[in-house]
């Protein structure tokens, strides 16, 4: 190779990778909730494998015909690309499509960012958890598996558009219309006492 050609090489790999970058696809993480959707297959197995799947703690999820495999730490399109790498391998299908769908992906492969709490600090399940209408400080808290033994009741926080509030769950659990309804993009920190 001469030396012109190796600043072309390094231009043409940096702009096919760039779109991927740019888009900004977040990677799966434990604890997650995907949805895969296959074509290509026989009508009963795409109803089979078509589903909605839990990555485990560990990062798996298990893939009908396949067994566990990882999904944390991969982008959707990455998990997409992997299955149907792995069922041609195995020599189960031939020409599988796989499209994976995070809670942040609507079915038409839009980014829906704009429909999550995130529960950070002494949670049992540290998470950022899918935003319903009508959700309070203590549904969100509950989707985190609760407070960890080592939690502040009385100075939990919620973040929202850069100004922070503080609240104190042992009147909210007294007095139940003390519960804030949140919003998407609140942030909820409980700390350590």
């Amino acid at each position: 190779m001469t030396a012109w050609m190796i600043p072309v090489v390094i231009a043409v790999a940096v702009i096919t990778t760039l779109p991927c970058a740019l888009a900004g696809e977040a990677t799966i993480r434990p604890s997650e909730t995907i949805t895969l959707r296959i074509s290509g297959v026989p009508a009963e197995d795409g109803a089979d494998i078509s589903q909605q799947y839990h990555v485990g703690d560990d990062g798996k999820f298990p893939l009908p015909h396949i067994g566990r495999i990882v999904a944390a730490g991969l982008t959707p399109s990455e998990l997409g690309l992997r299955v149907e790498q792995l069922y041609r391998k195995a020599e189960i299908f031939s020409q599988p499509t796989v499209v994976v769908l995070t809670p942040e992906i609507i079915e038409d492969g839009t980014v829906n960012a704009h429909k999550w709490v995130t529960v950070t600090g002494e949670v049992m399940k540290p998470q950022r958890a899918a935003f319903t209408d009508g959700m309070t400080l203590l549904d969100a808290l509950a989707s985190a598996g609760g407070l960890t033994d080592w939690a502040s009741k009385r100075q939990v926080r919620v973040m929202r558009g850069g100004k922070t509030t503080e609240h104190d769950l042992t009147q909210i659990t007294k007095d139940p219309t003390l519960d804030i309804t949140l919003r998407s993009n609140d942030r909820i920190i409980v700390p350590h006492r």
